[in-house]
């Protein structure tokens, strides 16, 4: 298998080796640069110098093998990380979906799923205009409500293009009937019956929904590894949605039955 190990049709979750191949961090990329900087000039000033060179040699031989046990230990980690997962996802088939860490006020025929903390809570937005091609001029306050603008020539305002921005952390509650997410200054609840697309990332820590009522994509992202993504979570409630108990149950053994398999085609190597 290549770059995609596995994919459930049913939930739309793909799992990819993403995070188990070596990946640096901002901190170790930046350490590298410099690294490799100082190497440069070290060369450039080899006959002057030429015991810097040899120490910059030395550091980023160590750099290397340093990020090479990372990588490798959160591979590992990784490893764990999944295989919890599917045990959760066989807890919550073997316990009928019984959640008790969410409180919530169920509709008629509504049924509690699973229930999520530390989600984020995404919505692309504009961080307002840029003007230019031209002098804005001075303005200044002439009377109460009345300012003046002078010496203004011509220009364009251009609306900057949206970018994601995180609105609010909190909690995701899903249901056969509802996404909800309640946030410390935000909630947004997203009617299943209402969904026109819905799209989750690699392993599902992201989840994208979009619904006929609201004009905005919403994306709810988690890193926490040590409990069911939120593109796991979402898929579990649409499967339920479109195609019962039954359906849902489907999903979550074959999620479950794919996570192992990536865990077991990885220890294998």
């Amino acid at each position: 298998m290549t770059g995609i190990l596995g994919q459930c049709r049913q939930s739309g979750i793909v799992f990819t080796r993403k995070g188990l191949l070596m990946k640096l961090s901002t901190g170790q990329s930046c350490l590298g640069i410099i690294l490799i900087a100082g190497l440069v000039i070290s060369i450039q000033n080899f006959q002057a110098n030429p015991i810097f060179f040899f120490l910059f040699l030395a550091l980023i031989l160590t750099y290397v093998v340093a990020s090479i046990a990372i990588s490798k230990a959160n591979a590992k980690k990784r490893l764990v990380q999944f295989e919890l997962q599917a045990a959760l996802l066989d807890d919550l088939v073997a316990s009928d979906f019984k959640v008790e860490n969410a409180v919530l006020s169920p509709q008629k025929d509504e049924v509690l799923i699973y229930n999520l903390e530390g989600v984020s809570l995404v919505e692309y937005k504009s961080t307002g205009s840029t003007y230019s091609g031209g002098y804005a001029g001075l303005s200044f306050r002439v009377a109460k409500g009345v300012r003046l603008n002078a010496g203004k020539t011509g220009g364009s305002s251009t609306r900057n293009p949206e970018t994601p921005q995180e609105l609010d952390k909190g909690e995701l509650t899903v249901t056969n009937q509802r996404v909800i997410f309640t946030g410390g200054n935000q909630v947004r609840v997203f009617d299943l019956d209402k969904v026109v697309n819905m799209e989750a990332s690699p392993n599902g820590i992201s989840v994208s929904i979009s619904v006929s009522n609201r004009e905005r994509t919403t994306e709810l992202q988690s890193n926490n590894m040590d409990d069911l993504t939120p593109g796991m979570a979402v898929s579990l409630a649409s499967a339920w949605h479109e195609g019962g108990k039954k359906h849902a149950i489907e999903v979550a053994e074959q999620l479950a039955t794919q996570l192992r398999q990536l865990v077991s085609d990885e220890r294998a190597k």
